[in-house]
C-alpha cells in the first residue's frame, strides 16, 4: 500500500505526462525499428515491456527508456551477418540479443559497477546536456525543413542541410514553425496544460477537414497489424557466443547514458538516485522487452525531456505511458496516418531547445573557469564525435585534474599563533622569516602516494636547503590519509638523508589509518614510536626539552 500511495501520489500531472511520452514514442519507436530492419510492431512490444520493466523497478522517476538511434545502429550491425536477410530469424536474434544486454548490466549492477558514475561530475553533467540538446536538434532539423538528410553525425548533417536549403519544403516548414510558435505561445499563457496532447489532437483532428498530405507534407506511417504475436528468443551456445560481443558493447553504451541521464535530471530537482539501482532497472528492461519479442533498450533522452517538461513526478507516467501504447498498437494505431512527421519534429526540436542550460554553464565558469572549460569540452565532444565518446572526454580531462590536483597538492608551514598552530597563508609570514629557526611545523594537505611522493620528498628537501639551521622537521600529518608503499619508500630514504645530515623529523596528528600504514611499512619502528606525537605542542615541547636537555648536558662536562 505504501508504494501504490509512492505511485499515484501525482497522478493527475503523471496522467499528463504519459500522454506526451506515448503520443512521441509512437513515431520514434517504429522509426528505430525500421533502422535495424524489423517491423514495427517489435519496436512498439520492446517500448511496452521495457517501460512496464522499468517501471516496476522504481528507479528514476523521470527517466522513459525504450529504443534508441545509437543502440539501433549497434543492432543493425550485430543482426546483419546472422540473419541473412530472413526477418523471423533477425527477430528471434534481436531478442536474444535484448536478454544477453539486460544479463549483462544485471551483472555490473550486483558488483557494483554503478560506483563508475562518480566520475560523472558537475561539469561533465553539464556539458552532456548541452551537447546532447545540440545533437536532438540536429536530428530533427531536416524534418522541419522538408529535406531528407542521409548525414548522422552533426557536422556534416549541418553541412549537408546547409547544401538543401535551397529545397526546402515551405508547406512543412511552416507548419512546423506555426507550431513551435504556438507550443511556446501555450507554454507561456497555460504551463500546466497537456500541451503536446491537446497539439497534436488538433493537428489530426485538422488532417481529417484539411487532408495535409494534398500539400506534400508527409505523415507518420501506421504500422500494420499482422504479425503481433512476440517472436520468442532462440538460445542456442553459438548464437549466443555471437551476439555476446555486440551486447557488451550495447551494455557499455546504454548503462553510463543511463546512468548520466537519470543524474542530470534528478539534479535538476534536487533529489538522488542509486546508479547500481538504475543499471539493475535498464537490465530488467532490456529482459523484458527480450522476452516480449522486442530488442535491446536504453534510456531516451528524448522521451525522458518530454516526460521531465510535461510535470511528470513519479514512475506512475512510464507505466500509463506503457499501457497506452498496448492500446494504440492493438485499437488506435490508424491515427498515425494523420499525424505529420514535422509535427513530432519540431516537439522534439522544442524539447532539445529546453534542455539548453546558458545560466548552469555561467555559473561554472564563475565558480571555477576550468569546470567551465570542461563542461564546454564535453559538450563539443558529444556533438563533434558523438555522445559515448564525448562523455569519457569529460571523464578523461576530470581524471587528468584530479592526478593534477593531487600529485601537486597544496601544503604550508604553520605559523604559532595564540590559540596553537595554524596555517596563516603565505602573505602574512613568507618562508623568509623561517630561515634562521631551528625547528619548522610543515603541512601536507593530501595522502602521500605515489602521483605526489616525488613532490613531497623535493618541498622537505627545498625547506632544508632554505633553512640552513634546521635541527627539527615536524610534519602536521592530519591531512595525509594514506601512505602507499611506493610513498614509503621514498620516504624512508628522506629520513636516512635528514638523518645523515642531523635533522630529527618528527610526526603530529597522525589518524589512524596513517599510523596503520606507518607500522605497516615499517617507517615506525625505523624512526620509534617516540616520534610520533598526538599534539603538535607535544611535539615542539619534546625537541625543545630534548634541545635545553642536550646544551645542559655540554655545559656540565664543559665545567
Amino acid at each position: 500500500m505504501a508504494w501504490w500511495r509512492d505511485l499515484t501520489r501525482h497522478w493527475r500531472v503523471d496522467c499528463a505526462a504519459a500522454l506526451s511520452v506515448a503520443v512521441l514514442s509512437i513515431p520514434a519507436v517504429i522509426a528505430y525499428a525500421e533502422l535495424i530492419g524489423l517491423p514495427a510492431h517489435a519496436g512498439l512490444l520492446a517500448a511496452i515491456a521495457g517501460m512496464l520493466a522499468y517501471g516496476l523497478m522504481r528507479a528514476s522517476k523521470q527517466v522513459i527508456v525504450g529504443p534508441d538511434a545509437a543502440i539501433a545502429l549497434l543492432i543493425a550491425g550485430g543482426l546483419a551477418p546472422l540473419a541473412g536477410g530472413n526477418v523471423i530469424q533477425a527477430l528471434a536474434l534481436a531478442a536474444l540479443l535484448a536478454i544477453l544486454v539486460g544479463l549483462v548490466m544485471v551483472l555490473a549492477a550486483l558488483a557494483r559497477l554503478g560506483v563508475l558514475a562518480d566520475f560523472l561530475s558537475k561539469p561533465v553533467l553539464v556539458g552532456f546536456l548541452q551537447g546532447a540538446s545540440v545533437i536532438l536538434i540536429g536530428t530533427q532539423i531536416g524534418k522541419l525543413f522538408g529535406v531528407s538528410l542521409r548525414e548522422e553525425s552533426f557536422p556534416p548533417r549541418m553541412l549537408e542541410l546547409m547544401l538543401q536549403l535551397g529545397q526546402t519544403h515551405w508547406p512543412t516548414f511552416c507548419l512546423g514553425l506555426f507550431f513551435l510558435m504556438l507550443y511556446a505561445l501555450l507554454n507561456r499563457w497555460r504551463p500546466q496544460w497537456p500541451i503536446t496532447v491537446i497539439l497534436f489532437a488538433l493537428v489530426i483532428t485538422a488532417d481529417f477537414f484539411l487532408d495535409l498530405a494534398r500539400f506534400g507534407i508527409v505523415m507518420v506511417s501506421a504500422p500494420s497489424a499482422d504479425a503481433l504475436a512476440p517472436h520468442w528468443p532462440t538460445f542456442s551456445l553459438s548464437a549466443i557466443a555471437a551476439l555476446l560481443p555486440t551486447a557488451v558493447g550495447i551494455t557499455m553504451l546504454a548503462m553510463p547514458e543511463g546512468i548520466l541521464l537519470a543524474r542530470a535530471f534528478a539534479q535538476r530537482h534536487g533529489e538522488q538516485i542509486d546508479a547500481n539501482r538504475e543499471i539493475m532497472a535498464l537490465g530488467a528492461a532490456n529482459i523484458a522487452a527480450g522476452f516480449a519479442g522486442g530488442f535491446a533498450i536504453g534510456a531516451s533522452q528524448s522521451r525522458t525531456t518530454i516526460n521531465d517538461a510535461s510535470g511528470a513526478q513519479g514512475p506512475l507516467a512510464g507505466l500509463l505511458a506503457a499501457l497506452l501504447l498496448l492500446l494504440f498498437l492493438f485499437v488506435l494505431s490508424d491515427l498515425l496516418n494523420h499525424l505529420p512527421v514535422v509535427i513530432v519534429a519540431a516537439l522534439l526540436i522544442r524539447a532539445g531547445a529546453q534542455l539548453i542550460d546558458l545560466p548552469a554553464l555561467r555559473d561554472l565558469w564563475r565558480l571555477d573557469a576550468l569546470s567551465g572549460w570542461f563542461a564546454i569540452a564535453t559538450a563539443v565532444g558529444v556533438v563533434l564525435v558523438g555522445v559515448l565518446p564525448g562523455i569519457l572526454l569529460g571523464i578523461l580531462l576530470s581524471l587528468l585534474h584530479l592526478i593534477r590536483m593531487f600529485s601537486n597538492p597544496a601544503d604550508a608551514i604553520l605559523r604559532r599563533t595564540r590559540t596553537g598552530y595554524h596555517d596563516v597563508g603565505h602573505d602574512k609570514k613568507s618562508l623568509q622569516d623561517y630561515t634562521h629557526e631551528d625547528v619548522l611545523v610543515y603541512r601536507f594537505y593530501a595522502p602521500l602516494m605515489f602521483v605526489n611522493a616525488s613532490y613531497f620528498v623535493t618541498r622537505i628537501r627545498d625547506l632544508v636547503q632554505d633553512c640552513p639551521n634546521l635541527k627539527c622537521l615536524i610534519i602536521d600529518a592530519q591531512a595525509i590519509v594514506k601512505l602507499d608503499v611506493s610513498a614509503a619508500e621514498q620516504l624512508q630514504a628522506l629520513m636516512t638523508e635528514l638523518e645523515w645530515q642531523r635533522i630529527s623529523i618528527k610526526w603530529a596528528r597522525c589518524n589512524r589509518p596513517l599510523r596503520h600504514d606507518l607500522a605497516r611499512f615499517g617507517i615506525t619502528a625505523m624512526m620509534g614510536e617516540e616520534a610520533i606525537y598526538t599534539h603538535l605542542d607535544d611535539a615542539v615541547a619534546s625537541y625543545h626539552w630534548r634541545s635545553a636537555a642536550h646544551l645542559g648536558g655540554d655545559e656540565d662536562d664543559a665545567a
